[in-house]
């Protein structure tokens, strides 16, 4: 009879592990299969991260047993493991200002070893790798020089350049455009096309790129893995709603499945003169602190135009904030920003968050500028460019300048935020007990509403 990891290059049996004392997976079994590739979902803490340095020997699990290429993964050395697997981890930060080239080069450390002189294959792997990876014409620069969108690009064409027949990544899009992330999810297709033993296991939090592109997909909840299998077979309303704890819809299109956000409230809360309305924007966890506070303060709070699964929106769903959603990672159509610029308009005062800023949410900026020169506006945290929040080419700070120009005023943070918030509530209702308050006046939007847009 076969053993269960016969022919599959990873194995999975009753692994618990813990750190500092806490579960952090419990008791997950499954094999990788040669030639496909397996996405993990989960929300953050479910313990994707920990299984995928649990699978390279990086973690030692408490109990059961990991086998990689049907040997224990401890039994292999350090060196060995590097020639099985690429490691493509989330935000490394490099220690040295080596070239591009040269960074990935060190990808090719397993086989060359120390002080071994590059041979010909050696550079063609690199050479290879960084076409890949479109970054042939960045191979001179410094890799602490370019965007961090480029240098997580970097980080995968070193794996490439490893020649491994494993790759295992931990959130490789999350500072990716979107083309960029529609070519690692391709260039993981081909990597797995590469040889009979190739495979790859990506940690995911874009739902869509997982259904469109994942061969399985393995979803973990409180470290447990709750489903293994096909897009179509595992993603369905009522699993998104137990490990995301979040309603969605998913429809299939063809052999494909497809989540989009429900339908939200998107209208502005009725007028209510004892209270500041304060629209904010936000995204990627930046406004949860600041959204705290504005409701603890009894303001009356709108939300930009957010993604669904992002730590804002479900910050805002649960403080009742109305906010336009959009699909994971999409960016913003022209109903969102309808919707968008419909808030803005019954606001009585904007806060921006310190929020990254990407090809995704650029027009959350862009649609702010017609409102600047008539409602209070205060920018947190500073310009995204000099704080490395800026991963749209340089767009996001130059609408940031625009604004400051309009009229916004920059903050340091909450507690400064906060105070001229409260300056602004009092001028308005000394205002408004001298008769002249009221609502502030609803700009004209820019564009209609396409009833046929998705999101």
């Amino acid at each position: 009879m076969k053993s269960v990891d016969e022919g599959n290059p990873l194995h999975f049996q009753d692994v618990t592990v813990e750190l500092g004392g806490r579960p952090v997976l419990r008791e997950i079994s499954f094999a990788l299969r040669p030639g496909e590739v397996l996405a993990l979902v989960g929300p953050n803490g479910s313990g994707k991260t920990t299984l995928l340095r649990t699978a390279q020997g990086l973690v030692r699990p408490l109990s059961g047993e990991v086998r990689l290429f049907q040997r224990p993964v401890e039994r292999w050395s350090f060196r060995e493991r590097a020639r099985l697997v690429a490691w493509v981890p989330q935000g490394e930060e490099p220690y040295e200002n080596f070239t591009v080239e040269e960074f990935v080069t060190l990808g090719r450390y397993p086989t060359l070893g120390p002080f071994l002189p590059e041979g010909e294959a050696d550079r063609k792997a690199v050479n290879d790798a960084l076409r890949e990876a479109d970054l042939e014409s960045l191979r001179g620069s410094g890799i602490l020089r370019v965007s961090s969108g480029e240098r997580q690009r970097a980080l995968y064409a070193r794996a490439l350049a490893q020649g491994a027949p494993l790759l295992f990544l931990d959130e490789p899009t999350s500072h990716l455009d979107m083309a960029h992330q529609l070519e690692v999810f391709e260039q993981l297709d081909r990597f797995v096309s590469r040889g009979p033993s190739c495979a790859a296991m990506i940690s995911v939090h874009d739902l869509n790129l997982a259904c469109r592109f994942a061969d399985r997909m393995a979803w973990l909840s409180r470290g447990r893995l709750v489903a293994l299998g096909s897009p179509g077979e595992t993603t369905t309303r009522e699993r998104i709603r137990e490990v995301f704890g979040v309603e969605m819809e998913v429809e299939q299109r063809g052999e494909k499945t497809v989540v989009l956000p429900p339908p939200v409230r998107s209208d502005p809360p009725p007028a209510d003169p004892g209270a500041l309305r304060v629209h904010l924007v936000a995204g990627g966890g930046s406004g949860e602190g600041i959204l705290r506070a504005l409701l603890t303060k009894g303001y009356q709070v709108t939300g930009a135009p957010v993604h669904v699964l992002d730590s804002d929106e479900v910050a805002f769903r649960r403080g009742n904030v109305p906010a336009p959603v959009v699909a994971p990672f999409a960016p913003l159509t022209e109903r969102s920003r309808e919707q968008h610029r419909r808030l803005l308009g019954a606001a009585q005062a904007i806060v921006v968050a310190p929020l990254v800023i990407g090809p995704g949410n650029l027009a959350n900026l862009a649609d702010l500028r017609p409102f600047v020169p008539v409602l209070p506006t205060f920018l947190v945290g500073g310009p995204p460019g000099t704080a490395g929040r800026d991963f749209s080419a340089g767009q996001g700070e130059r609408a940031y300048e625009d604004l400051v120009v309009a009229g916004a005023v920059q903050v340091r943070g909450t507690a400064e935020l906060m105070a001229l918030l409260s300056a602004c509530a009092s001028d308005r209702g000394r205002a408004s007990s001298r008769g002249t308050g009221g609502p502030a006046e609803v700009l004209p939007a820019s564009g209609a509403a396409r009833e046929d847009a998705p999101g």
